[in-house]
Formats: C-alpha cells, sequence, structure tokens
C-alpha cells in the first residue's frame, strides 16, 4: 500500500478508535473478501469456518479498538490475525504438519499471497465473463481485452455504435452485480480498471 494511502488508513483506524462504525465498516467491505480467500485457500479451510474465522477478527477488532496500536498498516494486522486464529484452529485439529508448511512457505508480508489472489480474482472475474450473453460477452472482450474503441467494434460486428454502447452498458452492469461482493478487493488490483 503506498504512504499516501498508509495514511489514510491509519486516520480511518483512529476513527475507528474512537468508535465511528462508519470506519468499522470501511475496513470490513475493504478486506473481508481478501481475508476470506486467503483463509479458505492457503490455509485450506472450508469456507464457512474460513468465513467464521473472519468474522471473529472483525468482532476482536471491534471489541479490541481502543487498546490496539497499529503503527503501519492496518491491513498487516488484519492478514496476521487471521493467519494465527487459522493457526490456532490447525493446531486444534492437530495438524501440526500442515502448520509447519504454511508456517515455511507463506509469508504474510511478502507479494505471494497478492499473486494468489490475483489468480483466484481473475478466475471469479472469467466466471463472471461466461454469464455474459454471447453478443455483450464479445463487445466487451473486444473493448476492454483488447481494447478496441466503439466505432471499431461497431465495424467489426457490422453493428451500430449505439448498439455497442448499449451492450456495453449491459455488460458492465451484469459484471457489477455479479462481482460485487468482491469489487473492494478488485479495486486493490489492476482486474478492476475492466469494470470501469
Amino acid at each position: 500500500m503506498e504512504t499516501g494511502n498508509q495514511a489514510k488508513e491509519l486516520f480511518i483506524f483512529e476513527e475507528l478508535k474512537r468508535g465511528k462504525e462508519y470506519a468499522f465498516d470501511f475496513f470490513f467491505n475493504y478486506y473481508y473478501p481478501g481475508l476470506c480467500v486467503y483463509a479458505q485457500k492457503i490455509i485450506e479451510l472450508p469456507e464457512p469456518e474460513a468465513k467464521d474465522i473472519v468474522q471473529d477478527v472483525f468482532v476482536k477488532l471491534w471489541n479490541d479498538r481502543k487498546k490496539l496500536d497499529v503503527q503501519i498498516s492496518v491491513r498487516s494486522y488484519l492478514f496476521v490475525a487471521v493467519k494465527n486464529k487459522c493457526f490456532d484452529v490447525l493446531r486444534k485439529k492437530k495438524r501440526s504438519v500442515k502448520l509447519q508448511e504454511i508456517t515455511h512457505q507463506h509469508d504474510i508480508a511478502d507479494e505471494s499471497f497478492d499473486g494468489y489472489v490475483l489468480c483466484e480474482l481473475e478466475i471469479i472475474f472469467d466466471n463472471g465473463l461466461k454469464k455474459l450473453p454471447d453478443r455483450c460477452r464479445e463487445i466487451f472482450e473486444l473493448s476492454r481485452l483488447q481494447g478496441l474503441k466503439n466505432r471499431e467494434i461497431a465495424e467489426k460486428l457490422n453493428l451500430s455504435e449505439k448498439t455497442v454502447e448499449n451492450q456495453m452498458t449491459k455488460a458492465l452492469r451484469i459484471l457489477k452485480e455479479e462481482l460485487k461482493d468482491y469489487l473492494p478487493l478488485l479495486a486493490l488490483f489492476e482486474i478492476f480498471h475492466f469494470l470501469r
């Protein structure tokens, strides 16, 4: 996260410590999807269990907000908290070998998590594309993936520019609805610009 965003994040965290619910909502909406992906996939927990862990971390964040001291990154704090809680679950299940593998292979501070989540988001995005009507998907891909302008698409497909515009509007509306739960996370990655 860039220094400017980091400063904004820490400001919002100070608002959270003052009991401002909007600040809690910001962190929950922004990080919840990514934390669930992390707990479910990297730590290899079932989806309901992963969601329970993440929700517990956010409950603790709210309950302990006044005594928390986050100096660098709320993001790091949340991911470390989820990782530690996942490890507690694994310990209770006596999955010590798996725990050692995870500890060795995955460092929350490195870039492996971002790469993994980006891969997951691309799969989710592709699944969203598959739900578009054929013509709608074709126009969206020509526009966003191949970089063609509406006029070029209209000429290529023998359509009016107005039809292309309407189909693009429809595609964006469908994709944003399909991906609404992931939009905060998508915003962190380059893939988000496809939906603008």
